[in-house]
């Protein structure tokens, strides 16, 4: 630790210099003053950890040095050094934060038993300080994870894009590119068990340490989102290199597995959770084709050819069909499609396979990654790329995909039935039960096996508001009615209806009720 000697003797400034030098070598002595005008420059310049000081000099004495130096916040720790048994400087001392004193002459064990006890002092509170930084910071953490996890559910018409990343500390200019990574961890359980997501995240931020700005969190599950905005242009290709190489570090330094699917760039924030859809329909892509571990959705786009024959009602009806679980009607729409692809004569088999794939993408979407995971049948072997690619007849592709439709069906009825309620219903139970928890889409599309995006977009079809409203609305009554009916704290009303951070509480109040939280209970009284 950094210390200044102060004294107007230059005998005693030698001889503390002496023993402090050999009986404290924790300590180094960087400067010594004769007076308190120089001891107060010398400070100032060296913000040294501890000063000692003597109490009566010329110009300023050890005291007068001290209130100038509080003025100005300096955090030094100071000793005093008097021959003069005088209580009133003792006092005055006291009420400028000094406790330690040392007598003339000074004594070597009572010199390194004071700055020993100063020395531990300082450590007691830089470790309190660390500690309060560090729970700022996981805290600060939390927050921005929640925002953004809810950024990336909101889907693309969400006005307040650029206000909420302001609000969560992600300050994007007006020329910032945005793009979403989706990273699904594909190690055994034990592995990442062993390991956790830290190792994961310090890769992540060293791989993408070149660009502005890198948020990482972990998703659902075994699922990390990464979003990446930057001050210049993003290109797709230096992304697909650059996560690409991150694949790769993962499995050679961490011997983690992983696929990865990343978005389009985008250039605007109302883009991110677009960019993300893409990046989640990327990942799914690699389910299904079994490929390379790394795809974005610009390649995907460059795959799909002849696509203009399988209509969007085609593919709404197939999709309904599977949300009602009805095997027979699912059958037929796959027959009906497949009837309008023999009107195409020119298709060769690896378009048959890629349309295949396309119809299966675009009427799965709804399903889970978690659902497809699950079910053993589904994910190593009607999904994969050896599965499709031995079928070269239109017929045999037929058939195979009537299988996949039947065994997904299959497994959803394994998972919902007996099916009492519609989902929508069950959804809005289930959140109103849990509305103190921190719920977000993802843990609650994976609870009702359901896709994030899709469940959002549904519920919002379903009820006329979004989820994420839904949700805000239950806890902002369920603050009202502690506000009303308790004696709680705000803060304590804030985590008790599901917020983590008090501030964003008392905005989203104020925006629903147009109170304060203090003011609307003040109100209360008034009535």
């Amino acid at each position: 630790m950094k210390l200044i000697l102060i004294d107007d003797e230059k005998g005693i400034l030698e001889g503390l210099k002496k023993m402090i030098d050999r009986y404290i070598p924790e300590c180094e002595v960087v400067g010594t003053a004769y007076n308190g005008r120089e001891g107060f420059e010398l400070i100032q310049k060296w913000q040294p950890d501890i000063v000692i000081t003597d109490i009566r000099m010329p110009q300023a004495g050890g005291l007068e040095m001290i209130q100038m130096l509080k003025e100005v916040d300096i955090q030094s720790r100071f000793i005093l050094l008097s021959g003069y048994a005088d209580f009133e400087y003792a006092r005055k001392g006291m009420q400028l934060g000094v406790n330690f004193y040392i007598n003339k002459p000074v004594e070597e064990q009572e010199l390194r038993d004071c700055v020993c006890q100063v020395m531990d002092t300082i450590r007691i509170e830089r470790n309190k300080v660390q500690e309060m930084d560090a729970l700022k910071l996981a805290s600060h953490q939390r927050i921005q994870e929640d925002g953004l996890r809810d950024i990336l559910d909101m889907g693309n018409d969400h006005t307040e894009m650029t206000e909420e990343l302001q609000r969560i500390g992600c300050m994007p200019k007006e020329s910032t590119q945005f793009t979403c990574i989706l990273i699904e961890i594909r190690s055994k359980a034990d592995v990442l068990k062993e390991l956790g997501f830290d190792p994961v995240f310090r890769q992540i931020d060293l791989v993408f340490r070149q660009y502005s700005n890198v948020y990482r969190f972990r998703y659902s599950g075994a699922q990390i989102a990464v979003i990446v905005m930057h001050d210049a242009a993003l290109e797709s290709r230096d992304m697909v290199d650059t996560v690409q190489r991150l694949h790769d570090v993962l499995f050679r330094q961490l011997n983690v597995s992983s696929v990865i699917g990343i978005g389009s760039v985008q250039n605007r924030p109302g883009g991110i959770s677009q960019s993300f859809e893409e990046a989640r329909g990327a990942l799914s892509y690699q389910v299904i084709k079994g490929a390379e571990p790394v795809i974005s959705f610009t390649q995907i786009t460059n795959l799909t050819g002849k696509s203009e024959l399988v209509t969007e009602e085609m593919i709404e009806d197939l999709e309904v069909a599977i949300d009602n679980m009805n095997e027979k009607e699912s059958v037929d729409m796959i027959h009906r499609i497949f009837r309008r692809i023999e009107t195409e004569t020119s298709f060769s088999p690896a378009d048959l396979q890629l349309q295949c794939l396309n119809i299966l993408l675009l009427s799965i979407r709804k399903v889970s990654f978690q659902q497809l995971q699950q079910n053993r049948l589904l994910s190593l072997q009607l999904l994969s790329l050896e599965g499709i690619s031995r079928f070269k007849t239109l017929a045999s592709l037929e058939q195979w995909m009537v299988e996949v439709i039947v065994g997904i069906i299959g497994f959803l009825l394994e998972q919902r039935t007996p099916k009492k309620k519609d989902m929508i219903s069950e959804i809005k139970e289930y959140v109103t039960d849990h509305y103190d928890e921190p719920i977000s889409l993802a843990e609650l599309a994976a609870r009702f096996y359901m896709n994030p995006y899709y469940l959002s977009q549904y519920f919002k079809q379903k009820t006329g508001e979004t989820y994420l409203n839904f949700l805000t609305h239950i806890r902002i009554s369920k603050a009202k009615e502690l506000l009303e009916q308790t004696d709680l704290k705000v803060y304590e009303i804030c985590h008790k209806v599901g917020y983590s951070d008090a501030q964003h509480f008392a905005r989203m109040f104020e925006k629903w009720t147009g109170f304060k939280p203090r003011e609307y209970r003040k109100s209360l009284a008034k009535q």
